[in-house]
């Protein structure tokens, strides 16, 4: 299977008041196409760096990251502009919206803005009511963002980050402003995903999304400290045998 995501010795050092913060320490993995990746670690271990540095949205201070063979450390701010709207799509725990505009229309807003795919207007509309069926939105398609649930504005969130057909989506504690059956419908939408071929990496705190996972990592200290593979859920035992599994082998990192 073709690597999706390849990072290289990456490194990202803040500087405050003259002061070095190394998050990040020569960071080694790669991601195959369809695997579905989950990030784990204490607090200040370097999670969401490492997702901002490896999605683009995040200058590393050395380092390489190649998305499909492309390098994207050595694109321009405008190349790499143009990558994560066209090949990479973003989920994050705070979902953020533009007040002024309906769910679907917040959905629509990445398709309009890509001259990419040579999709005609209609064709992007069609796509895009398609996604909001496949997550079972279809009825809040003209409410206002304030007038839906956070289970279905992270739907509509997925839809969003789907919407360009990105090559991999990268998300930021999907579930972490859910409750917990919000959090159990939004994870199986992503896992229906995962199944129909889209890459994922995703940071999380929450044994439960990391047990869904295909294979989970775990860093600390700003560096990959270990990993876990799962294999698809289907594939390996009852969820709750794969929740074990994540529970005793966090316990032996240290978790």
């Amino acid at each position: 299977m073709a690597e999706a995501l390849k990072v290289k010795d990456l490194c990202k050092t803040y500087v405050i008041n003259k002061r070095q913060n190394n998050v990040l320490k020569n960071v080694n993995f790669s991601i195959k196409e369809g695997e579905m990746v989950a990030v784990m670690g204490p607090s200040g271990s370097g999670k969401s760096t490492l997702l901002y540095n490896v999605s683009g949205m995040d200058k590393p201070t050395a380092g390489e990251i190649e998305l499909k063979g492309k390098k994207i450390t050595e694109l321009t701010e405008k190349e790499l502009a143009y990558v994560r709207l066209n090949q990479m799509g973003f989920i994050f725990q705070q979902m953020h919206m533009l007040k002024n505009l309906t769910v679907m229309d917040n959905i629509l807003l990445p398709a309009y803005q890509t001259k990419d795919g040579g999709r005609t207007r209609k064709e992007i509309n069609d796509d895009c009511k398609q996604l909001m069926h496949k997550l079972s939105i279809s009825d809040i398609a003209d409410n206002d963002i304030t007038e839906v649930s956070g289970g279905q504005l992270q739907r509509a969130c997925i839809c969003r980050s789907m919407i360009n057909h990105p090559d991999i989506i990268f998300a930021d504690e999907p579930t972490g402003a859910l409750n917990r059956s919000a959090s159990e419908d939004v994870m199986n939408e992503l896992i229906k995903l995962n199944a129909e071929g889209t890459t994922m990496m995703l940071v999380t705190h929450d044994m439960k999304v990391a047990a869904k996972c295909t294979r989970v990592l775990y860093i600390e200290d700003g560096n990959i400290r270990g990993e876990l593979s799962l294999g698809r859920g289907e594939e390996t035992g009852t969820m709750k045998d794969r929740e074990r599994k994540v529970n005793h082998w966090l316990t032996d990192m240290g978790w």
